[in-house]
């Protein structure tokens, strides 16, 4: 047996099996909270739909809002990893400023 560089009793194949099993562990992750961070925005403005008479300037806006975060959700992953990270850094902040906006 190869104990390699690292003797840890590991074979080279077994070390890189593990890597790629990391790596694939990291991705479902970050997907995870990028469908999460939209996910939760939208269901925000969805209650705020919701709150807003019907039919009304404000329920027409947040309408719109929760229609546009609908697509982004559906596309969020398929987002290049710049703009991806940019939700990531921005959608936690926005619904943590819609909730103390609007008394949630």
């Amino acid at each position: 047996m190869d104990l390699g560089p690292e003797g840890d009793g590991r074979t080279a194949r077994q070390r890189d099996r593990e890597r790629k099993y990391q790596e694939h562990v990291a991705r479902v992750q970050r997907r995870d909270r990028l469908d999460g961070c939209v996910a939760n925005v939208r269901r925000i403005y969805q209650a705020l739909r919701h709150r807003a008479e019907r039919g009304s300037a404000e329920w027409q806006e947040f309408d719109r809002l929760w229609r546009y975060h609908g697509e982004v959700e559906k596309t969020v992953s398929q987002l290049p990893t710049d703009e991806q990270d940019q939700i990531l850094e921005d959608y936690p902040r926005l619904a943590a400023q819609l909730r103390a906006q609007h008394g949630m």
